[in-house]
């Protein structure tokens, strides 16, 4: 236990506000024992051991790789990288997934959306081939071992306040018929409810960092994830996407191609049009001071 001098004001505030909202609805699943030091080993060096360090030395044969997280502007980014900078990222747009470059859209038509195909990737040895100039994945640590002693990752990511990315998701699966995860059910649910239900699925970054998939999760598993942003990841904000992208010309040397390319897909491209917006955001307000 930690003494409670020791906490951050900030933090423990933040804390009890959480459990005020999101009470206790992963009491029902057995909660992980804090993360051993074996499990910390393989989190750090099995899956991020070819990714650098934020602050290691710039070698020419570094491949970016953007950590896509859902429902935080990862659309956004993709198109700008594409787009802005005249960079081929991966991404399958046309199945099935393959080594093929779409020069309109400045892709290469791999999968890296499943641990399956991550595997598959690296069986082909993707880092090695000079393909692509981004790499992109929502699967934070299956992604990363893309990479090899060759070619080593250097990762960003964008990161949105996750009870806004709680509710945009919520709201966005209501509707998205042409997603596998759509829910027409959610239509008769509201925001608390979502939240409360059995099998919300919460955490999801601590998670997807830490490789605490299932069960409940605690405070080590939070340290773990941290630490590994913290030393791994150049971490920009969705509401600060200006500062963000300025950050990262600034971090791995990309130069806008077209002038006002990027003024227009952070704040006229259809891909920022987010429908139902404020509820969002009135939604998520009056759930924080319920």
């Amino acid at each position: 236990p930690v003494h409670e001098s020791a906490r951050n004001h900030f933090d423990s505030k933040l804390y009890a506000r959480g459990q005020a909202v999101f009470g206790n609805q992963k009491m029902n699943v057995p909660v992980h024992e804090s993360a051993r030091k074996d499990d910390v080993e393989v989190v750090e060096r099995a899956y991020f051991g070819h990714l650098r360090n934020v602050r290691d030395a710039r070698d020419d044969s570094d491949i970016p790789f953007f950590w896509h997280i859902p429902k935080a502007s990862g659309t956004t980014v993709k198109e700008t990288l594409s787009q802005c900078y005249g960079l081929v990222r991966t991404e399958m747009i046309k199945p099935p997934s393959s080594l093929e470059i779409i020069h309109k859209s400045l892709v290469l038509n791999v999968d890296l959306s499943t641990p399956t195909s991550v595997i598959e990737a690296k069986r082909m040895q993707l880092a090695n081939r000079g393909l692509a100039d981004v790499f992109v994945s929502q699967l934070s640590l299956e992604g990363s071992t893309v990479f090899t002693n060759k070619h080593m990752g250097r990762a960003f990511t964008i990161m949105r306040h996750p009870a806004r990315l709680a509710a945009s998701l919520f709201y966005y699966r209501r509707i998205a018929t042409w997603e596998p995860t759509y829910r027409p059910e959610y239509m008769d649910m509201t925001l608390g409810e979502y939240v409360d239900k059995e099998g919300y699925y919460d955490n999801w970054m601590v998670r997807m960092l830490s490789n605490a998939k299932l069960g409940g999760v605690n405070e080590s598993h939070l340290e773990l994830a941290k630490k590994i942003l913290r030393e791994k990841f150049i971490v920009g904000m969705s509401d600060q996407m200006d500062e963000t992208f300025r950050q990262l010309e600034m971090y791995y040397g990309w130069s806008e191609e077209k002038a006002g390319c990027i003024e227009f897909h952070l704040h006229s491209a259809p891909s920022n049009d987010r429908s139902c917006r404020h509820d969002v955001i009135t939604l998520v307000v009056m759930v924080l001071l319920r």
